[in-house]
């Protein structure tokens, strides 16, 4: 992966000149810096101003896809009128339309039930924390003791062996996440997303860094441009990549001088 800013000079030309252009924004790892606790993730003020100014620039949209629940995220970021995605693209709402709901659980009782298990099997633990999100139990490590880590894995597997079919696990940075086994993640949301914006002139651009943006990245390869967050030896599917979210915030900084200098086409939804 080539660093995003060593080929700022043709990439500006595309941001500038599309008809349209489409962010779409992990929050941790990507707005904010990963943090020893999830509730202690707050985003920059000054990230949420570009946001705002980016929002109000003709042809220009855009979407916060999250891990997080629907409620967590939007109340996290704290902008209105923009697009938000929770718990990997499950949720999904538009500025003036109805929540999208992209798996109707019947799987409450079940869930509730693996968590009290999970919850009582690994209760003392040293630093483990659990995040019910819904349809979504995720189980934090990053404070438990690395030497402990296996157990947390065996816990969850011996958890789920007897339910194979209807739940599964996903991983991320330092923390695991029950799920309902159905087909979908954040790339699905992604083209769910621009189902309702034309795509003639419009340039999508992603920026993550966890294992579970890769599925945005690969909806987007050659479509568009992807940008994992992160040093460059680890692994993606991303075409450049950003150190950090300080630099995520000068990215902004650059997009909101463009736009407000370019002269985007008229019409643009």
């Amino acid at each position: 992966m080539k660093h995003l800013f060593k080929d700022w000079d043709t990439l500006q030309d595309r941001i500038r000149q599309a008809r349209s252009v489409f962010l779409f924004l992990d929050y941790d790892g990507t707005l904010t810096p990963i943090v020893s606790r999830p509730e202690l993730a707050l985003c920059p003020p000054e990230v949420k101003r570009h946001l705002e100014k980016l929002r109000d620039l003709p042809g220009v949209h855009l979407a916060i896809v999250s891990g997080r629940s629907l409620e967590d995220v939007q109340a996290k970021v704290g902008v209105s009128g923009i697009i938000y995605a929770g718990n990997h693209g499950l949720e999904i709402e538009k500025p003036g339309a109805r929540r999208k709901n992209m798996f109707v659980s019947t799987g409450a009782p079940e869930l509730k039930e693996i968590t009290r298990n999970v919850q009582k099997a690994l209760k003392d633990l040293p630093g483990i924390l659990f995040e019910e999100k819904g349809p979504i139990l995720s189980v934090h490590y990053r404070n438990v003791p690395r030497k402990c880590s296996a157990q947390i894995f065996r816990v969850i597997e011996e958890e789920l062996q007897s339910r194979k079919g209807r739940w599964k696990t996903t991983s991320g940075k330092r923390v695991l996440e029950i799920r309902p086994n159905v087909g979908f993640d954040k790339g699905k949301a992604v083209k769910e997303i621009l189902k309702g914006f034309r795509s003639r002139g419009r340039l999508p651009l992603y920026l993550g860094d966890d294992q579970t943006d890769e599925d945005a990245f690969q909806v987007l390869k050659g479509r568009g441009i992807s940008v994992f967050i992160g040093q460059s030896r680890v692994p993606s599917g991303a075409d450049f990549f950003l150190r950090n979210p300080a630099e995520v915030q000068e990215f902004l900084r650059r997009c909101v001088d463009l736009r407000r200098t370019g002269f985007p086409a008229p019409g643009t939804p």
